[in-house]
């Protein structure tokens, strides 16, 4: 059986990719910031991501496939702070690629659609509509260094949203809106998020196809997190978050993650025969989620503090 080794379980996507494939696969996953643990998933925590740490965990796995999922791979709606990744950010990924390139594991990494911001709506893989805050930059440097160790890698920017091993920013959103209290949502950044579990199906089906290079994979729709927060009332069967002040922009907002971020997903579309998923489908999936079994196996035995 091939053995998949997630970098980062402490990450929405993270956790809900060694969730998902843990029946088809052995799947070894790795906190970065906080220990988790998940059912049917050999887990560990992995707070230094030193050279040693780093070919430790490659060497003593054999994975098959790594999937990185650093400070890129979480929300920048959600996780606005967390998303943003530190001066060491780009070495740690320098390691993840290195060791697995020695030990001909493939790799692949989870980025973001905030290295991009306005005018433009839509962004393709080659957009030049780059976002200049140092945040943006310091992915974009990542993203090099990662495609040079492994050329031959897969590396992903997208905007993912689901449930989480602990209570995110769903579950403290719906929260929120069951007592009335959300909101205001901010309506001036704009992005094209994906349900976690459409995300691994398209992953899942992008490494059957062998595809190589830089890929978008967004959802099949353009909103603002405000206009987020209304769909998911609605789907939920809540009262809506509190109203915006305004819904004009005086200026072109700047800042990571705060302009247009939306991702144009056509060419993993092509190449997989995909149609993108539409929101109204992503949020019923998601709610049947919270219903049939998918969110309390993910809830399930995470842990309920950090380990050495």
């Amino acid at each position: 059986m091939d053995t998949l080794l997630v970098v980062g379980i402490d990450t929405v996507v993270g956790a809900n990719l060694a969730v998902s494939l843990t029946d088809r696969m052995r799947v070894v996953g790795l906190g970065l910031q906080e220990s988790v643990t998940l059912p049917d998933c050999e887990t560990g925590y992995c707070p230094g991501e030193d050279s040693e740490t780093v070919r430790h965990w490659v060497a003593s796995t054999r994975p098959q496939r790594i999937v990185y999922c650093g400070p890129a791979a979480r929300s920048h709606w959600q996780e606005p702070k967390a998303a943003q990744p530190g001066l060491q950010a780009v070495a740690a990924a320098e390691r993840w690629a290195k060791a697995a390139s020695e030990f001909d594991s493939l790799f692949t990494l989870i980025s973001t659609d905030a290295v991009f911001t306005g005018p433009w709506i839509f962004h393709t893989e080659e957009s030049n509509c780059l976002c200049p805050s140092p945040s943006a930059r310091r992915i974009r440097s990542l993203e090099k260094a990662c495609r040079k160790i492994c050329p031959q890698g897969l590396f992903i920017r997208t905007h993912v949203f689901g449930w989480s091993s602990r209570d995110g920013w769903i579950e403290r959103t719906l929260n929120d809106l069951d007592t009335g209290i959300a909101g205001p949502f901010d309506y001036q950044r704009h992005a094209t998020p994906i349900l976690a579990t459409d995300f691994v199906e398209t992953l899942e089906q992008a490494w059957q196809a062998e595809l190589e290079g830089v890929y978008h994979v967004g959802g099949g729709e353009r909103l603002n997190p405000n206009q987020f927060a209304v769909r998911l009332a609605d789907e939920f069967g809540l009262p809506r978050p509190l109203p915006v002040n305004g819904n004009s922009l005086p200026i072109r907002p700047t800042g990571f993650g705060r302009g247009e971020t939306s991702l144009h997903s056509t060419r993993i579309r092509k190449a997989l025969g995909l149609a993108p998923p539409t929101l109204a489908d992503a949020l019923q999936r998601l709610r049947e989620q919270r219903h049939n079994g998918y969110c309390d196996h993910l809830k399930s035995a995470a842990a309920c503090e950090k380990v050495a």
